[in-house]
């Protein structure tokens, strides 16, 4: 149990870190960036970029019926590479980060620390109580098959068959092989990944977007920002009033590619949106080539969470586009964005082939 502890730690703590730092590093050389040193930002653009690779080795293998231990190999070793890579890089800039850190915390306000009591709440309410629905027999099952069987996606998790072709609603968004590949680096069942450690790492990964929503909207604002995030914790915790809104996803469904779409890939679009078109220009204002990769990379996320990602992202950041070229009167930036939506007009592609 040790072990498993520590590589979870590794591996859905330091890794998103390290590689959240290359989008920083990038961003900070371009122009200054008030967020260059916000370990929020680095941790969420990290797991962007671990979705994003994933999807980009995970689909050929998938197609070619490569066992699940290649890509586990292949995977493991290219984000081990670039983390090892990031810190090596990086590494004179960790006490800037670690003072920015205490400094941001003594800043902290009522509202702040009181954030930080509900947030507690949430996740001691995960660890106590599990929720279940049949969605496990697919999600979890498609994972734990794929262990049992060293295949990725190649057998029914209902019956055992093995597919003779592929479903095309699933086959796109390999999230359950995410699952598979992070189970076999941490060495942890899936099922206990998925309910009890995802859940509170992706919870904490959403409110950390959130905060850096806030703090974008309402220019770095320390007590404002404590406003806003408690307002969105009163609404996630009266979300129940339907089974399938965003909220209540993000409270109890958490482990699924669906809800991490819903609670924290779209709101992470909607940052950097307000990040690169909205903000002030003491604020930094940018649109610059690393951004446009980001979001690249957060299209490519979206696309492996959920199949509804790959319209949903395009379509959310079509308007986001449409909206800032029509403010900043700029045929550029929807150029641009409609370039970001490649990958999800690729997989489009590969659905209506396959379907």
């Amino acid at each position: 149990m040790i072990k498993s502890l520590c590589l979870i730690a590794v591996v859905l703590g330091a890794v998103p870190f390290l590689l959240g730092l290359y989008y920083t590093l990038l961003t900070g050389k371009e122009q200054k960036d008030k967020e260059a040193d916000n370990v929020l930002l680095h941790m969420a653009a990290g797991y962007v970029v671990m979705f994003a690779l994933f999807e980009i080795m995970a689909l050929p293998l998938i197609f070619l019926r490569q066992p699940l231990s290649l890509l586990v190999k292949i995977y493991g070793g290219t984000i081990g590479v670039l983390s090892a890579v990031s810190f090596l890089l990086h590494v004179r800039r960790f006490p800037k980060l670690v003072s920015e850190t205490f400094a941001a915390v003594k800043r902290f306000t009522f509202c702040i620390w009181a954030q930080f009591l509900i947030l507690a709440g949430q996740v001691l309410v995960y660890i106590r109580y599990q929720y279940q629905n049949t969605d496990d027999a697919f999600f979890v099952a498609s994972a734990t098959t794929s262990i049992a069987t060293d295949t990725i996606f190649a057998y029914s998790p209902y019956t055992g068959t093995l597919y003779e072709t592929l479903p095309s609603r699933y086959v796109l968004s390999p999230f359950y092989a995410f699952t598979a590949v992070i189970a076999k680096l941490t060495d942890t069942h899936p099922a206990i990944l998925a309910h009890s450690v995802f859940m509170i790492v992706f919870l904490l990964w959403a409110y950390a977007v959130y905060a850096l929503i806030g703090r974008a909207l309402f220019q770095y604002d320390m007590e404002k920002t404590g406003y806003f995030l408690l307002l969105l914790s009163g609404l996630h915790l009266f979300a129940a009033y339907s089974e399938r809104t965003s909220g209540l996803f993000l409270l109890i469904r958490l482990w699924q590619g669906k809800a991490i779409l819903a609670g924290i890939l779209l709101p992470m679009l909607l940052y950097m949106a307000i990040r690169m078109f909205w903000q002030k220009e003491d604020c930094g204002v940018r649109q610059t080539v690393p951004d446009w990769v980001f979001i690249s990379a957060l299209m490519c996320a979206c696309c492996m969470v959920s199949s509804m990602g790959i319209m949903l992202g395009a379509i959310m950041l079509g308007l986001l586009g449409l909206l800032a070229a029509w403010r900043h009167k700029s045929l550029r930036i929807l150029v641009l964005a409609a370039v970001c939506c490649l990958p999800n007009l690729f997989c489009a592609g590969i659905y209506l082939v396959i379907r």
